[in-house]
């Protein structure tokens, strides 16, 4: 069990308390390590820990997360560039999360993958259902 705050607690350090940025940093490495990795975005995004949301940027990419990716770039305040869409879409539709590798895919505009993971979804259940 680890000893992290308690929702509320997180809350109160996060949002009430005038918590020092290296207080919020370390706590989100505390939550990286828990593998709770929003969490971890709340805390480097509070302390303005570029250097953590950049790592989390890396980790979310390499599990293929469109969702943790959509909100560290919102922590970070820019875009991803279609290079970027592209890699997390490849690296989704290699680990079979087709959903955000569709997402991905359609944010680059890459139509060429797009109908690729189209006639996948289709092939796969096809061979499913026979």
């Amino acid at each position: 069990m680890s000893n992290l705050p308690d929702y509320k607690e997180k809350q109160k350090v996060l949002y009430i308390e005038s918590t020092p940025s290296g207080t919020l940093t370390s706590m989100g490495e505390r939550y990286l390590q828990e593998d709770r990795i929003s969490d971890a975005i709340e805390f480097f995004q509070k302390a303005a820990y570029r250097e953590g949301l950049e790592k989390v940027l890396e980790m979310a990419v390499e599990s293929g997360d469109v969702m943790d990716f959509q909100q560290i770039l919102k922590a970070l305040g820019r875009e991803a560039t279609d290079e970027e869409w592209n890699r997390i879409g490849q690296r989704a539709l290699a680990l079979k999360k087709y959903a955000f590798a569709l997402q991905a895919f359609e944010r680059s505009r890459n139509e060429k993958e797009m109908e690729r993971l189209k006639e996948k979804i289709s092939a796969e259940g096809t061979s499913r259902e026979s």
